[in-house]
């Protein structure tokens, strides 16, 4: 993959949220008190919730089947610190093994171009309150992860009702079949694609689009696409950049050109 490469561009683009994360070789533990000494370095955030981790992520080779983990450990289950800035445009997100920041749409759109920076320097704020480097050593980035959170309006243009969604996406048809069964209510998909570095499996690019409701919007399609890359030795930034160019890149591949007017497609 060429850096330098210019990728789509919207002047209006749906995107209401995104998530860059990594997951990492596990630290030695990660209990309330390494929480508590990790809030206390973002002073001016508030503590949202210490939920449950979240399961390890694991992508099968493709056409295997996918397994979820379960856990029969003993004693208290690991936990998950989340964060949120007062205005609630960024959330932060740490547990054993896995580091994550997102932002909100907050007036001003997303912007990877903004994420990518502040996961950089959230790792770095962490480390001192953990007393060791988060993403090097002994704690190296093993799978990086970036989400675009979509929200796809029928006020906006293009489509009016659940049953024309093939307005949106390419891959849904005009008819869901032979009359009468040719008119769809309500449609929920997801799919994957896999993902290559050299020639090699390396991770996976997944949509999914379900219908939704959103206070002011009204009736939305909400399109999510998630870009996991396996890091495996490569520098950190160039995979979370490519994970970027695959959701980027994804997105247009997946939507209508009469959509792309809509967003004021101008490369």
């Amino acid at each position: 993959m060429s850096d330098n490469r210019r990728l789509p561009d919207y002047e209006h683009p749906p995107v209401v949220a995104i998530v860059a994360a990594v997951q990492f070789l596990p630290l030695p533990q990660f209990t309330m008190a390494e929480a508590v000494a990790v809030a206390r370095e973002f002073d001016t955030w508030r503590v949202v919730d210490v939920p449950a981790a979240l399961a390890p992520i694991i992508e099968p080779q493709p056409g295997e089947p996918h397994h979820e983990t379960l856990s029969l450990g003993i004693g208290s289950p690991p936990i998950r610190l989340l964060l949120e800035e007062e205005d609630g445009r960024w959330i932060f997100q740490l547990q054993q093994d896995r580091l994550a920041i997102h932002e909100q749409r907050r007036g001003e759109r997303p912007s990877f171009g903004n994420v990518r920076p502040r996961l950089e320097t959230a790792a770095e704020k962490v480390s001192p309150a953990l007393g060791r480097p988060l993403l090097a050593q002994d704690h190296a980035p093993e799978v990086v992860e970036v989400t675009y959170d979509n929200h796809i309006a029928a006020k906006d243009g293009g489509w009016s009702s659940f049953a024309e969604l093939n307005r949106v996406l390419r891959i849904v048809g005009e008819a869901a079949g032979e009359p009468p069964y040719d008119t769809v209510e309500q449609l929920t998909l997801g799919f994957s694609e896999v993902l290559t570095w050299d020639g090699d499996f390396a991770g996976r690019l997944r949509v999914q689009a379900e219908p939704a409701q959103a206070g002011d919007e009204g009736p939305i399609l909400r399109l999510r696409l998630l870009s996991r890359r396996f890091v495996h030795g490569r520098e950190l930034g160039s995979v979370l950049e490519q994970c970027h160019a695959d959701i980027v890149e994804g997105f247009t591949a997946v939507t209508t050109k009469q959509m792309h007017e809509i967003w004021g497609r101008f490369q």
